[in-house]
């Protein structure tokens, strides 16, 4: 059963590290980022910055964006060179926005729609890379992408490096959206606070192609 995982400043209950999963040499960072963000998504641009700060521009995945946007929205200024500091509803309603079409793509992804589109996306668009040609995949989001795409960037990265781990133990609750790795405590489709739905718990027979 999949253990949480505790990071320098914060822990997050979701974060899978059973070593028998988990190859030993590949660090798991790009998921305790992600997880991170639609765990304990920021409320404020100073907290948001703090975030990319912490998990992409120190991991040297990206520069730290002077905006950010999810489409629907104007950009919200996130640099200190802002003209003003940007109203605080602003950006819940865009981290808000960002994190439910994240959770939405990851409950999709789920058996039995088994909708990895988001994972074709993040490769054709170039925000996942393979490290060295054949090695492990790496988010590699821009400065320009919409916000829940850097998120995703980072979920993709993961799936494709442990797809088989996904396949077999994410779980999103259908009610609350909250994330666990652990379909034997409440389903796949469940959580602690509400019941799961009957979804088919199995993992795929073989990984496409991407």
């Amino acid at each position: 059963m999949p253990q949480p995982q505790e990071d320098s400043h914060t822990s997050i209950p979701t974060l899978p590290s059973a070593a028998s999963l988990v190859a030993s040499d590949h660090e798991r960072r790009a998921l305790l980022a992600a997880l991170t963000f639609v765990g304990r998504p920021p409320r404020s641009a100073a907290a948001l910055a703090i975030w990319f700060e912490k998990h992409l521009v120190a991991a040297g995945r990206m520069q730290r964006p002077a905006y950010v946007t999810e489409g629907f929205s104007k950009q919200v200024a996130l640099g200190h060179q802002a003209p003003a500091a940007p109203d605080a509803s602003e950006i819940e309603q865009l981290v808000d926005a960002a994190r439910l079409r994240v959770l939405a793509s990851l409950r999709a992804f789920m058996p039995p729609a088994a909708d990895d589109r988001f994972l074709a996306a993040a490769i054709d668009s170039g925000r996942v890379l393979r490290a060295a040609g054949l090695g492990p995949w790496e988010p590699c989001p821009r400065e320009e992408d919409l916000l829940s795409d850097i998120v995703l960037s980072l979920f993709a990265a993961d799936i494709l490096n442990f797809r088989e781990f996904h396949d077999a133990y994410l779980c999103v609750c259908k009610t609350c959206f909250r994330i666990d790795f652990d379909p034997s405590q409440s389903g796949r489709t469940g959580c602690p606070e509400h019941e799961p739905t009957v979804t088919v718990n199995v993992m795929r027979r073989s990984r496409p192609s991407l």
